[in-house]
C-alpha cells in the first residue's frame, strides 16, 4: 500500500483550510467593524451574526481539514481499527521518520561495530580480521 495521501484527501484538506480561512475572516470582520464604527453596531439588526457564521464555518472547516488528512477511518468516522492504520500510515512512517533522524543526530541509533584489525608479522601493514593473506606484502596471515 503506497504511504501518499490521495488527490482526493488533499483536496479535501485544502478545501477545508480555505472555508476555515474564510470563516476566520468573517469572525474578526465584527471586530474590526466595531473597532472601525462603534456607534454603527448598535443600531443594527445583528451585529453578531458574521461571527457567529464565521465561527461556524471555521468548525465546519476544520471538520473537514481533518477528514482531508485522516481518512474516514482515521479521524475516527468509521469504525475499522485496520483501515484507520492504513490512513494513517503517512503520518506514522513520517513521525517514525523525524524519531530515527532525531536519534542519528544524537548518534544513539548508529552502533560502532568493534573493528578488529590483525598486524602482518612480517610488514606490520593492519589487515581485516578474516583476511588469510597481507594485502600490502602477501604473507600468510
Amino acid at each position: 500500500m503506497s504511504k501518499e495521501i490521495s488527490k482526493n484527501r488533499k483536496t479535501l484538506y485544502y478545501v477545508g483550510n480555505g472555508i476555515s480561512l474564510i470563516g476566520f475572516i468573517l469572525f474578526l470582520s465584527v471586530f474590526f467593524t466595531a473597532f472601525l464604527n462603534p456607534f454603527d453596531m448598535m443600531g443594527s439588526s445583528n451585529p453578531m451574526a458574521n461571527g457567529f457564521i464565521g465561527f461556524i464555518l471555521i468548525i465546519i472547516g476544520q471538520s473537514i481539514s481533518i477528514l482531508g488528512a485522516r481518512g474516514l477511518a482515521g479521524s475516527g468516522l468509521i469504525l475499522d481499527p485496520k483501515q484507520a492504520r492504513e490512513d494513517l500510515k503517512p503520518y506514522s512512517s513520517q513521525v517514525g521518520g523525524m524519531i530515527n533522524d532525531a536519534l542519528e543526530e544524537v548518534d544513539l541509533l548508529n552502533e560502532s561495530k568493534e573493528v578488529i584489525k590483525v598486524r602482518c608479522p612480517s610488514c606490520k601493514t593492519l589487515n581485516d580480521e578474516d583476511a588469510k593473506y597481507c594485502k600490502k606484502c602477501g604473507a600468510q596471515l
